[in-house]
């Protein structure tokens, strides 16, 4: 039990951090930045990949590198989508002074789903070399 914890305390930490971030903080408070970039997309996008990316990571390190890979996508890739839909929700319905766009929820799966796309690369590169060393 002790391990699953210690394995779930990162991800709870920069879950916690996007909610701090996504609904607590008022426009007003976040910095001005140049209209040039869509930043606020981008901080969705890089916010829902590094969840995912932690995710994957603790997941993997848990089960020591032997994952089932619907179950590795599943919490990795699903529940931070899910958590980024219930994100937009609470900004309309609750935290009424942020807004929910569709943008936004967009940008979180587009960041969890690169962060899948690394996560599936980098275990089937790994399968491959354990399989080589194995011959």
């Amino acid at each position: 039990m002790k391990r699953y914890l210690r394995h779930l305390l990162l991800p709870a930490v920069v879950g916690m951090v996007i909610f701090v971030g996504t609904c607590l903080l008022t426009p007003d408070e976040m910095p001005e930045m140049p209209n040039a970039v869509p930043w606020d997309k981008l901080v969705h996008f890089g916010m829902f990949f590094t969840l995912s990316v932690i995710c994957y990571f603790d997941y993997y390190r848990l089960h020591d590198g032997d994952v089932k890979i619907k179950r590795w996508i599943f919490w990795c890739f699903a529940i931070p989508v899910i958590y980024g839909g219930g994100i937009e929700l609470l900004q309309k319905y609750v935290f009424t002074a942020r807004s929910a766009e569709w943008g936004d929820f967009i940008a979180d799966v587009l960041g969890s789903l690169a962060a899948t796309v690394l996560a599936i690369s980098y275990l089937n590169r790994q399968r491959k070399l354990k399989k080589n060393i194995s011959l």
